[in-house]
């Protein structure tokens, strides 16, 4: 099938579900990611340090040709963590990231994006996360959302066929599961569905670690995100690592599945499902 992950920064693409993409991948699937900001005000070592105080010694014309600078920086790094896992069709819609609102215009992007991709699923980001409206996961999420329903619809500016999109799954980090401000209280995710991804944890690691200009090259600084992302989910259903989501419409069978891994959970020995969340693999996967 095909699936397209929508994004909020470029390292998103990959750091939420890098795993579960390059199972897919493996299993034959076509996978897109796209970015929808430059990911350049609050995740970029260089703009961030050097434009949060003074600039006043910079003409537009010197500021403008840094931030096409990054900009390349930032995307070629973020397409070489993304081969990593095998992705190699990856977009950049190349929006600034100081103000991410859901724009008629933004969602006519997306969902032009949709039409030409045509996704069975679209893996984004959780609508809800922290206020909603000026957190750019959420503002994502939103936009994908909305996206999706104009890209089934008739568009008179887009001579690609309208699409349907089968499933949408919410990639779930931490600030998704817990309240971090009152103005997400109540507004939680639920994480439905697991991906078991211990068997890639080091691809993880290392494609984290390509990110520099987001200061993921402090040492150790990509394997602790790991442990404490990828190992906290996967403790919860005894794998090593895992990475959650939240699916958003009930899927619809003959039959109930029932995993094996669930099976296990409910008759296994109780060290042997210890040992296994008891890897510390992230902790010494190896970078430059």
């Amino acid at each position: 099938m095909n699936i397209l992950v929508i994004a909020g920064h470029p390292a998103d693409m990959f750091d939420h579900c890098g795993g579960t993409l390059y199972h897919h991948i493996q299993n034959g699937d076509h996978v897109t990611c796209a970015a929808i900001t430059q990911g350049l005000r609050i995740h970029d070592e260089v703009i961030y340090d050097r434009f949060r105080n003074d600039f006043s010694d910079l003409s537009q014309e010197e500021i403008d040709q840094l931030i096409q600078e990054r900009q390349k920086v930032k995307y070629s790094e973020a397409c070489s963590a993304c081969k990593l896992f095998g992705i190699t069709d990856i977009r950049f819609l190349d929006y600034d990231d100081e103000i991410l609102t859901v724009t008629a215009s933004m969602i006519s992007k997306v969902a032009k994006l949709i039409r030409d991709v045509k996704p069975d699923l679209v893996i984004t980001h959780w609508p809800y996360q922290d206020d909603t409206f000026s957190n750019h996961h959420a503002v994502t999420g939103q936009l994908a959302l909305a996206g999706i329903t104009a890209a089934h619809g008739v568009s008179f500016n887009d001579k690609q066929a309208a699409w349907n999109v089968s499933q949408v799954a919410y990639m779930i980090c931490p600030a998704d599961y817990r309240s971090d401000c009152l103005t997400n209280k109540g507004k939680a995710a639920y994480i439905n569905y697991y991906v078991d991804v211990s068997d890639v944890v080091d691809l993880k690691v290392k494609a984290i670690y390509e990110m520099k200009s987001q200061k993921y090259d402090v040492p150790g600084y990509a394997q602790k995100t790991t442990e404490v992302w990828n190992g906290n989910l996967g403790a919860r259903i005894r794998v090593a690592y895992a990475e959650g989501f939240a699916i958003e419409y009930p899927e619809i069978g003959k039959l109930i599945p029932v995993s094996d891994h669930r099976k296990m959970l409910a008759h296994g020995n109780e060290r042997e499902l210890l040992e296994a969340i008891s890897d510390y693999r992230a902790i010494q996967v190896k970078t430059e």
